[in-house]
């Protein structure tokens, strides 16, 4: 598969122990692997605090897709305004194994925002008002997605309001386009795998 996992082993081996860095688990990282890595860098490094909520801060917690989606988002949407750079790996294709030389490569730059020496917290706070949510409420469950309903109440804001509103408004529309973009190239993928099938079947018959 290739060595696009070994960066990754080598950079985080140098900054904790435990998760253990595996050539296994890192060709293909699940969820659980890239949560614990993000975790512990967090500790580490102080990187990303602040970012999730309590509940998403417990690994026992993500029991449905849509919360791995949005903790995915979190980290890749800090990274980037971290390092003015954009990141490839979708959340859509990391929580189903695909593209783990992007998933490597998101890892990477998780760990070079992290030791950079920035402090994140400014960049924390605008993820966060990104997402409709406020440094205040951090370690309360939040509410991610504006619902359209909300700019009923558009005349009633001040100015710098209203844009932070439709600010919003455009995030969450982005991220389903992104999320459904995702969707639709994985099952390009799988259409393409069982026709590749079929034609070994159809020769071997």
């Amino acid at each position: 598969m290739g060595d696009f996992w070994k960066p990754t082993a080598e950079l985080y081996s140098a900054l904790f122990e435990k998760p253990k860095m595996s050539q296994k688990l890192l060709e293909k990282p699940p969820f659980k692997y890239i949560f614990d890595i993000i975790m512990e860098t967090t500790k580490q490094t102080g990187y990303a605090k602040g970012l999730y909520t309590n509940d998403e801060l417990d690994g026992n917690s993500y029991d449905n897709k849509d919360k791995k989606l949005l903790f995915l988002q979190k980290i890749i949407d800090l990274t980037q305004m971290m390092l003015k750079e954009e990141i490839a790996a979708k959340p859509t294709l990391i929580v189903i194994g695909l593209e783990p030389e992007n998933t490597n490569f998101l890892l990477q730059t998780i760990y070079r925002a992290a030791v950079s020496g920035k402090n994140s917290k400014i960049y924390v706070e605008q993820v966060l008002a990104k997402i409709g949510a406020c440094p205040k409420e951090i370690g309360q469950v939040q509410e991610h997605n504006k619902k359209p309903e909300q700019l009923n109440s558009i005349n009633n804001l001040q100015p710098q309001s209203i844009i932070e509103q439709q600010q919003q408004l455009i995030y969450g529309l982005e991220n389903e386009i992104k999320q459904k973009d995702a969707i639709i190239i994985n099952l390009e993928q799988q259409i393409q795998a069982l026709k590749s099938q079929l034609k070994q079947i159809t020769k071997e018959a």
